[in-house]
C-alpha cells in the first residue's frame, strides 16, 4: 500500500472513530447491590456509532447481551441479570443451549437479513471498526456451527443454527478487508505503551497499571518464546498451537514472552538446564504430559510472563490473517515460587497479576489507550475460553463464577494442584498431550527472523479447521 492510502486509512480510522469519542458507558450499569457490574437492560450501547440503535449496535447486543433470570432465594428476590457488552468474549459455554433456540433465532435473523438486504456493511467504513465487528460475529458463527458439527440437538435445531451461519457467514464476508489494509491497521500495543497510560515499571506494586514498553523490541529483557517442534516431514504443524488458541478455535493468536532478573542469557540459559536436567521424557513420552524431577531447576523469583492476545481477521479472499490488535494482555510476576503469603501479592500466593482487555469504546474514541482496560481484580467474572467448549461446563460459566486471581492462581501458583514455580508455567513446554503436539522438547527463544510465527501457524490452523471448511460451504468457496 502507498503513502497517499496509508494516510487515507489514518484519516478514516481517526475521523471515524470522532464520532464514539466520549461515550461513557456507566450510566448502562449497575455499581452497587447484587447486580453491580451488570447492565441495567438488553439495550444496545453506543459502541459502532454514537447512535446506540445504529444497526451495527444493535446486532452487537442482540449477540453480546445476554440475560440470566436467577430465582429467588432465602437471601434475595428473583432478579434478571443482564450479562456481557463490551467484553471480548462471547457467552457461550459447553452445553449453553440459548443461543439455538427459537427466541433468538426470531430477534437476531431479521437483524442479519436488514445487514444483508440494506448494505449493512457500507454504514461504517472505518477499517479497525469494521474487523473488529467481523471478529465478534464470527464468535457467534463458530459457537454455533461447532454445535453443528458434533451434531448437537435434533434437526429443528441444526436447522435453526444453519441458517444463522449461512446469514453470519455472508455478513462477515462483507465485513472483510483486504490483506494489505490488514496488515496496515495499527500495533494497538505500541499505542497503548505510547499513549502515558502505562507505567514502564512496575516494582513489584500491583497497585500501578504497568505494560512493558520494550516487549516488541529486540531487548535484552523481555524474550519470546514457541514451543519447541522437530523438523520432520510429516505435517504436524498444526498440533503446535497453544492451549489459549485452541480455546477460540484460532480466531486469536497468542504470544508468549519470559523476562528473568538477569534478562535474555539468563532465560536461554534456564530453558536449556531445564530440558537437560529436569524432565522425566520418558514419562512424557508414555503418557504425553510432563513430569518434572524431584531437584529440577526452579524459576528465578522476580520472573515474569506475559501472554499477549491479539486477533486474528478473515480478508477479502476469505484468509485467515493475523493482526496487531490487542484483545488482552495477562501479566505475571513472581515474587516467590513456592505459594506463600510474603512477600504481598494481589493474589496472596506469591504472585502479581495484571490483566487488561480489549474495549471497544476506548479502542474507537481516538485509540485511547490503545483499546486496553484493565480487569478490576475484586469483581466475580465468567471464565469462557478455557474450559468453555467442554461437555460438561454448565450453561452459565465453568466451575462457578471467580475473581480474577482466583482464576489465575488455580492455573498457574496452586499449592493443592502441585503447580508452583516453573510447574506453574505451563508454556515452557508443549503440556497438551500427544493430541496436541505431546512433549518433544522445552520451548526455544523466538529468533528475530521468526517474529510472527505463532500468529502464522494459528492462521494456516485455522484454515484447516472443520469450523473455516464449513464457512467456506456457506459461501460457495
Amino acid at each position: 500500500m502507498n503513502k497517499p492510502q496509508n494516510t487515507a486509512i489514518a484519516v478514516i480510522l481517526l475521523c471515524s472513530m470522532a464520532a464514539a469519542a466520549d461515550v461513557h458507558l456507566n450510566v448502562y450499569y449497575h455499581h452497587a447491590g447484587p447486580l453491580a457490574g451488570t447492565l441495567k437492560s438488553d439495550v444496545p450501547l453506543p459502541l459502532f456509532d454514537a447512535d446506540a440503535n445504529h444497526l451495527w449496535n444493535r446486532i452487537f447486543a442482540a449477540f453480546y447481551i445476554r440475560p440470566r433470570r436467577l430465582p429467588a432465594t432465602n437471601e434475595q428476590a428473583a432478579m434478571v441479570r443482564y450479562e456481557g457488552g463490551d467484553v471480548i468474549e462471547f457467552l457461550a459455554w459447553g452445553t449453553t443451549k440459548y443461543w439455538s433456540g427459537k427466541a433468538v433465532f426470531q430477534k437476531v435473523n431479521p437483524l442479519l437479513d436488514e445487514f444483508l438486504d440494506g448494505g449493512g456493511a457500507k454504514l461504517i467504513s472505518n477499517p479497525l471498526k469494521r474487523v473488529v465487528f467481523q471478529h465478534d460475529l464470527w464468535a457467534v458463527y463458530d459457537h454455533l456451527i461447532d454445535l453443528n458439527n458434533r451434531r448437537i440437538g435434533d434437526l429443528e435445531t441444526r436447522t435453526r443454527r444453519s441458517l444463522l451461519c449461512l446469514e453470519i457467514a455472508k455478513c462477515m464476508q462483507q465485513l472483510a478487508l483486504s490483506a494489505d489494509e490488514l496488515k496496515h491497521l495499527p500495533n494497538t500495543y505500541t499505542v497503548a505503551v505510547n499513549s502515558g497510560a502505562f507505567v514502564a515499571r512496575h516494582n513489584f506494586d500491583a497497585t500501578v497499571n504497568y505494560l512493558p514498553h520494550a516487549l516488541l523490541d529486540e531487548s535484552d529483557e523481555w524474550v519470546e518464546i514457541d514451543f519447541y517442534y522437530p523438523d520432520m516431514h510429516e505435517d504436524i504443524m498444526g498440533r503446535f498451537i497453544s492451549l489459549h488458541a485452541r480455546s477460540f478455535l484460532g480466531r486469536s493468536h497468542y504470544r508468549i514472552f519470559y523476562r528473568f532478573p538477569e534478562g535474555r542469557k539468563q532465560v536461554v540459559a534456564y530453558l536449556k538446564d531445564l530440558e537437560e536436567q529436569g524432565i522425566d521424557w520418558k514419562h512424557a513420552a508414555q503418557f504425553g504430559f510432563i513430569r518434572l524431577q524431584n531437584d529440577v531447576p526452579q524459576i528465578p523469583v522476580g520472573t515474569e510472563v506475559l501472554l499477549l492476545q491479539q486477533m486474528i481477521s478473515m480478508d477479502d479472499q476469505l484468509r485467515p490473517v493475523p493482526t496487531n490488535i490487542v484483545e488482552s494482555v495477562q501479566f505475571r510476576a513472581y515474587r516467590n515460587i513456592d505459594g506463600s503469603g510474603e512477600p504481598q501479592t494481589n493474589t496472596g500466593v506469591g504472585m502479581n497479576v495484571l490483566d487488561y482487555r480489549m474495549k471497544r469504546h476506548l479502542l474507537f474514541d481516538s485509540l485511547s489507550a490503545g483499546g486496553l482496560e484493565r480487569e478490576p481484580e475484586g469483581e466475580l467474572q465468567y471464565r469462557v475460553a478455557i474450559g468453555g467448549s467442554n461437555p460438561r461446563a454448565p450453561d452459565w460459566g465453568y466451575e462457578d463464577k471467580k475473581v480474577l486471581f482466583q482464576q489465575c492462581a488455580d492455573c498457574h501458583m496452586s499449592a493443592r494442584l502441585q503447580r508452583l514455580g516453573v510447574a506453574s508455567v505451563p508454556s515452557i513446554i508443549h503440556s497438551g498431550g500427544f493430541g496436541a503436539g505431546a512433549m518433544m522438547g522445552v520451548s526455544r527463544p523466538v529468533t528475530p527472523d521468526q517474529i510472527g510465527v505463532r500468529g502464522k501457524r494459528v492462521a494456516r490452523y485455522k484454515s484447516r479447521h472443520e469450523s473455516y471448511r464449513r464457512l467456506l460451504e456457506f459461501l460457495g468457496r
